[in-house]
Order: structure tokens, then C-alpha cells, then sequence
């Protein structure tokens, strides 16, 4: 118990602390055997056919010794000796476990129980907290004088989304087997994973192994899009490939930071969300979209080089959690042997980072994604190039701009100190951003497009206002009713008003 209370062996989370020590503080009898078809078997051995005419011994010939010394009996044999029947309790020998399995209770100085005991972790749950855990401490405090192991995680209990207990009874308990064909071992590997929160029950949801499945695909996408680049090393770096490596590398060590982190507090499904983020959204979605060369062009060899020594690095964060695509790709990257495998492979080293690139980027996305949205919702073509120009109220830097180019495919960026008229306009924190109308989009159809959406509106701000200049609605109305339909009133005011605006700026 002491070691438990003063911390030498720690119970994550250490809500169970006070769940140990009142069973330690409480203990009642045990059954030392059972009635089971498997087990260690008593080593008790009848000689007659009362309670007590019996010996122990280690094997049934030293019985047999004994048994005739016992009944000054020379003629016994060994048909006339009968085992117990009864199997010692499961604890008997389990409690032995960090030792047994070193072979360190009959060699008790052999090489392996001596380097690997006592051990770092144990994963078990806790409702054995008291008939594992506690067993094996006192074992090993008996038997070698020191702990067995330093960390104990408690997982929690699999229930269904409904928080029912799964159960045969209940039906609720899917078949993992079948979700391992269906979603892959890696997808479901993902999905149990995202609904584990360290300590607590984990609410299981097929859905989870969806996403799970879906990770595994994009991961596995990603890598094919990067072996299917044409390198020449004739072609020079592009500033944009020299500053998204830059970039990722940042982001890379900084979320490596908050993955041990999390390991560190055995935070797994924090520890794979932290790596999910960063391989979906920041290395898929933004990283090889910034380095990806143009449609039936080649790629030059130094950003190529980096770019497969990032693939490195992410495998290796990602192998904890998706052993089998990871360890896949990571074969398929190189001749490997197999003391080269990934799964031995060193763990990426943290070094310190300079976090303003990181901020850079993050206002520079938000630039982007504003000229996305104006592309969108004005239907031009990707494929048109445009021209943008910034108001730099923020006095933002520079360093991304030729992402900026590269992702928006923007001909001409350069900034002004006003604002610019006929434009289409966005903004981001204080900047403003313009996108030049002539050339861009077709005039006529969007000023059509803006006239009748403003006529739908100022329809629908009438019939909002007639039902509110309804003395008999707003007095018979509840409170909340009313407050919905001001607020619809305020909506479309503030839509009509930008209509406008947007109609004057076409003019």
C-alpha cells in the first residue's frame, strides 16, 4: 500500500488511488482454489478415504515416499494415490506473472529477470485492481524485494454508444474480426483509439472505424501521390517549396512536443488526435498542396529529398497507432532489411523551433482560404489566373507569398494603401484583400445573381416584419418565439445591407 500512497509504483489515472487503498485497508478471505478443468492442481495426494489422510509433496513419486512413511505401509503404489481435483485460484499463479515470465522464480538471478524486472507498464483494468495488481506488488515485494513494475494504466470499460456495457446478452458486441475486414486491423486500431479517453470507459461507435478506415486511405493516398512525381535535378528550388519545408518542419517539432506530451500522461487518444490533425490537415491538405508540382511537371530533387525525409518522420509518429500501412510504406520508400524495419527505427529527436513561421502560415492559410471562397461563390475557374492586392493594415510579413501565389494561382500580389474600387474584397483580422472584378468574373451574370438574391430577401424581411407589427403574435407569442423572429429581422437587414454594398461595388 505504501508504495502505491507514496508514489513509487503510480496508478494512471490516480483517481484509483483511493479505489486501491480501500481495498488493501478492507481485505477479506479468499478462496485458495476452484472447482476448474484448468489451473495449477492442488499438490495434495490421497492415500485413504479420510479428510486428512493425505501429504503434499512437489511430485506425485515423492508423495508416494512419503504417503508409505505417513502409513508405515511399504506396499503402496502410485494407483493408490489420487490427486485433488481442485485447481489453486487464478491469483495463485498470475500473481507470479512479472517474474514467471522471465523465468525468475526458478532461475531467480538469470540474465533476462534481472534486466527487465522490475518493468515499466502495466495495462489492465480495474476491476482486477485488487486481484492482479495488489497480488503481484506483494509478490514481488516477497519474492525479490522491490516493486514489479512503475506505472499501472487502468483502461476503462468498452461500452456501446448507448453507454450499455457490451455484453453477449445485450448483443451490442461487434464482431472484431468481421470490423477488421470490413475497416482494416489499422482502421479499427484508429477508431477504438479516437473513442478512448485515458482512464474512462470507451463509448465504441462503428462510426469511429469509419474514420479510422478513412485515415488509413488518405494516408495511403498521399504516399502514392508522392511516388508518382517525376524528379529532374536539372530544375532549381522554388522559394514556395523552400518555405512549406520551412514550415512543416516547424509544425512537425512542434506537435511532436505535444505527442510525448501525451504519452508522457498516457493520453493516447490526445496522442492520436495531435498526429491525426497534423497528417490530415497539415501535411495532406496544406503540405503537398504548397509543394506538389503543377500538372505535367516535374519536381526538382532537393524538395523531393525533403519531402520523402518528412514521409520519414511522420511514419514514425504514425506507427504506434497504424502499425501495418506505416510499416507498408516505409518498406516500399527503400531496399530495407528487417533490422532497418520502422519498427525499431529511432524516434524523431525534438529540437528547438522558431514558433513565428508557424503563426506566419497560420494568418497566410486564412489569405487563402479567402480566395477560395471568392472563387467559389463567384464561379471562377481555377485554372483563371488572378491578381490581389492587399491593404496591410496588420503589417504582415512577406515570407508566404509565394505560397500565397502558388495556392490562390495568383498572377500579380502586391499591396496598396487604399481601397481598391470594382474589386471583390475579404478580409482577414484587419487586412483587407482585393480581387480586381474586370477580367475575373462576368459582370452581368453576378450583378443578376445579387439583384435576385436581394429580392428574395427583402420578401422575406417583409413577411418578418408583418408578422411582428402583429400586435396579437407579439402579445400571445412565448417570449422565445418572438426573440427568433427579431433575430430573423436583424439577419436579413444585415444581408440586405451587404447585397447592396456588393451591387454598388459591380456598378
Amino acid at each position: 500500500m505504501d508504495a502505491v500512497l507514496n508514489k513509487d509504483v503510480n496508478l494512471v489515472p490516480d483517481k484509483f488511488v483511493n479505489t486501491y487503498r480501500h481495498w488493501m485497508e478492507n481485505v477479506r478471505d479468499w478462496n485458495i482454489s476452484r472447482q476448474l478443468l484448468w489451473g495449477q492442481q492442488i499438490p495434495a495426494y490421497y492415500y485413504g478415504s479420510g479428510k486428512t489422510d493425505f501429504v503434499i509433496s512437489e511430485t506425485k513419486q515423492e508423495a508416494l515416499e512419503k504417503a508409505k512413511t505417513q502409513t508405515n505401509n511399504p506396499d503402496l503404489t502410485l494407483q493408490d494415490l489420487k490427486q485433488d481435483s481442485d485447481a489453486l485460484d487464478t491469483w495463485f499463479s498470475s500473481w507470479l506473472w512479472p517474474m514467471s515470465v522471465f523465468n525468475g522464480i526458478l532461475e531467480p538471478n538469470n540474465p533476462e529477470i534481472n534486466y527487465y524486472y522490475p518493468t515499466n507498464d502495466l495495462v489492465t483494468a480495474p476491476e482486477i485492481l485488487f486481484f492482479w495488481v495488489a497480488r503481484m506488488m506483494i509478490a514481488g515485494h516477497e519474492y525479490r524485494g522491490e516493486k514489479p513494475f512503475t506505472n499501472v494504466y487502468l483502461t476503462g470499460i468498452v461500452r456501446d454508444k448507448q453507454r450499455r456495457k457490451m455484453s453477449k446478452s445485450l448483443g451490442n458486441s461487434p464482431d472484431p474480426i468481421k470490423l477488421i475486414h470490413e475497416y482494416g486491423a489499422d482502421g479499427v486500431r484508429v477508431g477504438m483509439l479516437l473513442s478512448s479517453p485515458a482512464g474512462n470507459d470507451l463509448m465504441f461507435d462503428i462510426d469511429l472505424c469509419k474514420q479510422g478506415s478513412g485515415f488509413i486511405n488518405k494516408i495511403w493516398n498521399s504516399f502514392k501521390l508522392v511516388k508518382s512525381w517525376e524528379v529532374d535535378n536539372s530544375i532549381d528550388q522554388p522559394k514556395s517549396c523552400a518555405i512549406a519545408i520551412e514550415w512543416y518542419k516547424a509544425k512537425f517539432q512542434q506537435t511532436l512536443l505535444e505527442i510525448e506530451d501525451h504519452f508522457s500522461k498516457y493520453r493516447m487518444s490526445d496522442a492520436l488526435m495531435s498526429t491525426y490533425k497534423l497528417i490530415w490537415d497539415d501535411y495532406c491538405s496544406w503540405f503537398l498542396e504548397m509543394v506538389k508540382p503543377s500538372f505535367g511537371e516535374a519536381i526538382d530533387e532537393k524538395t523531393y529529398k525533403e519531402v520523402i525525409a518528412i514521409l520519414e518522420d511522420n511514419l514514425k509518429i504514425l506507427h504506434p497507432f497504424v502499425p501495418f500501412i506505416s510499416e507498408e510504406i516505409w518498406q516500399q520508400l527503400g531496399d530495407r532489411s528487417k533490422e532497418e524495419a520502422l519498427i525499431i527505427s529511432k524516434w524523431p529527436e525534438a529540437v528547438s523551433i522558431d514558433s513565428t513561421i508557424i503563426s506566419e502560415f497560420s494568418f497566410a492559410s486564412e489569405v487563402i482560404s479567402g480566395i477560395r471562397n471568392i472563387r467559389k461563390s463567384k464561379n471562377i475557374s481555377f485554372k483563371d489566373q488572378i491578381s490581389l492586392q492587399v491593404l496591410n493594415n496588420e503589417n504582415t510579413s512577406n515570407t508566404f507569398n509565394d505560397v500565397i501565389m502558388k495556392l490562390g494561382n495568383v498572377s500579380k500580389l502586391e499591396a496598396v494603401n487604399h481601397q481598391v474600387e470594382g474589386s471583390l474584397s475579404y478580409r482577414v483580422k484587419s487586412n483587407e484583400y482585393f480581387i480586381p472584378i474586370e477580367g475575373a468574373i462576368d459582370v452581368e451574370a453576378e450583378k443578376n445573381k445579387i439583384e435576385e438574391e436581394l429580392k428574395y430577401t427583402e420578401g422575406f424581411l417583409k413577411s418578418v416584419q408583418k408578422k411582428l407589427s402583429n400586435e396579437r403574435f407579439v402579445g400571445n407569442a412565448p417570449e422565445a418565439v418572438v426573440a427568433v423572429e427579431k433575430a430573423k429581422q436583424a439577419d436579413a437587414e444585415a444581408k440586405i445591407q451587404m447585397l447592396r454594398a456588393s451591387l454598388a461595388g459591380l456598378e
